[in-house]
């Protein structure tokens, strides 16, 4: 295999781990025990550990080693925000729909993913969903707590599937709002939920 798709594999079974929240929310992460889990030798592991750095995906507190990002309350507040402030800055270029519905499937951050995402692209801006992209992986195992602790997410959904399948920017940047308040009023729970031990 060569070094690029020897780095891609590593680079991808890393990340996968991380959305896939098999690893708490500051926990350390040693390139040798990753590099025996997913076999592969340290410096591929460092080197896809860095580029998740890059991403915000992974943390390297004053260069000495790599951890899982420690989410504060106040941090996932602020995470919140930014996210509404892309996806209403993206919903003002929304056009209006032709009324054909599109069905998502799949688990709530991956459909939930899939809506913001079709709300960047929307916006024929390359830099907004470069953006979300990476808001959405960020956000992917806390979308996953939310699960556990926002009733009602299901109808939520079908709300924001129905405002991006109309095309009302005004009804759209409503629904935005009102999304992310809810979660931003909730960041306590969901914060909590996301510091409970990892299954492994």
């Amino acid at each position: 295999m060569s070094p690029g798709a020897t780095f891609e594999r590593v680079y991808g079974a890393i990340k996968q781990m991380l959305l896939d929240g098999e690893l708490t929310p500051g926990t350390p992460i040693e390139p040798a025990v990753i590099g025996r889990e997913i076999a592969a030798s340290i410096t591929p592991v460092r080197d896809a550990l860095h580029r998740l750095t890059g991403e915000r995906l992974v943390e390297a507190p004053n260069h000495n080693g790599f951890r899982v990002p420690l989410l504060s309350e106040a941090a996932l507040r602020d995470l919140y925000q930014w996210n509404g402030r892309v996806l209403g800055l993206a919903a003002r270029q929304v056009q209006p729909a032709s009324g054909t519905r599109t069905q998502h499937s799949g688990s709530v951050e991956e459909i939930t993913a899939t809506l913001f995402l079709c709300v960047a692209q929307a916006a024929e801006s390359a830099e907004l969903v470069a953006t979300v992209r990476s808001l959405n992986d960020r956000l992917t195992i806390v979308r996953r707590a939310e699960v556990a602790t926002l009733p009602a997410i299901a109808e939520e959904i079908t709300g924001l599937e129905s405002a991006i399948a109309a095309g009302n920017r005004i009804a759209l940047t409503g629904t935005l709002t009102r999304y992310h308040r809810r979660r931003i009023a909730a960041v306590a729970g969901t914060v909590a939920h996301l510091m409970r031990p990892a299954r492994r």
